[in-house]
């Protein structure tokens, strides 16, 4: 009767142990099925919310090419609709949403612009410019000229270091040296501009070594890998710079925000910036000419470094794009170039 009893508990006990088994391996199997399920459905949200951040081109380039030719609009400027901050639609049915924005890429400083050499241009007695179309947005090839800056005989790099000057503190680092080092790590040589230069022979004997890109910088936060340069004093200009794949560096003054005023100050002489800012304040309803805006100005003139940067047009435009589809999203920087009263994507950035 004993053994009887044994064998049934040895049963028992198998009979347990082979269901817990069994069900452990079924959730494993329905939690594996779950996470297959659910990753599914993130791929295909994701691939739909992308195939709308496409179509947020399509839609920016046709909407922009519409405005400016029904406007007639002769320059570009932050009066105009596509200025008004970012926009947002509901997307299907509401469980998703499309939004974006549009900048003027001139209403920045382009960091690869430190390699930009004065544009020759002829000039009046008040050193205002007067060469070729003053609402070209820089469309011609920049020129090589003489007329560099007086301290360094780089007039983008004196523009830059002015432009950090104003934006963050002195003792902290010194902006030409900031400036010289971006030069440096830019360029395509490895001789240092001065000796606040830096090329290979430094970072290569960093703890972390690496080299200088020798070649345009693809989005502003290489900045950080630069000499000089940490998280702080990019914080601290992070608003007023961008960079452009051209070393073109001119600004529109009719679509820098009167905050960021000292963007256009940087490029001219013999004028305070609060003057600057009080005539970006007062902004006409269709923008500056170069005659109207040194009006409003009432004193100043280009100074010699930024020959050619001031302008009253734009051909370069940056759209962010955001599309969310349920678990999905999806990121889009589209650089756009305005020829005419056409736009066409020649850039694209995926991702934060």
């Amino acid at each position: 009767m004993k053994a009887l009893s044994k064998v049934r508990g040895v049963a028992l006990i198998t009979v347990l142990i082979i269901f817990s088994v069994l069900s452990v391996l079924a959730i494993q199997i329905l939690n594996t099925q779950q996470m297959h399920v659910q990753r599914t459905a993130n791929i295909i949200n994701s691939s739909r919310a992308y195939q709308y951040m496409y179509g947020a081109e399509v839609f920016a380039t046709a909407q922009l090419k519409e405005y400016f030719k029904e406007s007639k609009a002769e320059r570009v400027h932050r009066n105009q609709p596509w200025s008004q901050g970012a926009i947002a639609f509901e997307i299907e049915q509401g469980l998703g949403q499309l939004q974006g924005s549009i900048r003027d890429m001139h209403s920045c400083f382009n960091i690869n612009s430190v390699l930009m050499e004065p544009v020759d241009t002829v000039g009046d007695e008040d050193g205002r410019q007067l060469g070729g179309d003053s609402n070209s947005g820089g469309r011609g090839e920049v020129k090589s000229g003489n007329d560099g800056s007086e301290s360094s005989g780089m007039p983008g790099v004196d523009l830059f270091a002015k432009l950090l000057e104003s934006s963050i503190d002195a003792e902290e680092a010194s902006p030409q040296a900031l400036a010289v080092a971006t030069k440096d790590f830019i360029d395509e040589d490895q001789e240092p501009a001065g000796i606040d230069g830096a090329e290979d022979y430094h970072y290569t004997g960093l703890q972390v070594p690496y080299r200088t890109a020798d070649t345009l910088l693809a989005h502003t936060s290489e900045l950080m890998v630069v000499k000089g340069f940490n998280a702080d004093i990019y914080d601290s200009i992070k608003e007023y710079i961008c960079v452009l794949p051209t070393t073109d560096g001119t600004i529109n003054v009719n679509t820098v925000k009167p905050e960021h005023a000292e963007l256009v100050w940087m490029l001219l002489e013999d004028v305070e910036l609060s003057q600057v800012r009080q005539a970006l304040q007062e902004l006409p309803d269709d923008g500056y000419d170069e005659s109207s805006f040194f009006e409003a100005l009432g004193s100043g003139k280009v100074s010699k470094q930024a020959k050619g940067r001031l302008v009253y047009d734009s051909k370069y435009m940056l759209l962010t794009a955001e599309a969310r589809v349920n678990t999905g999203t999806a990121v889009v920087r589209s650089l756009m170039l305005k020829s005419d009263n056409e736009f066409h994507v020649v850039a694209r950035h995926i991702g934060e």
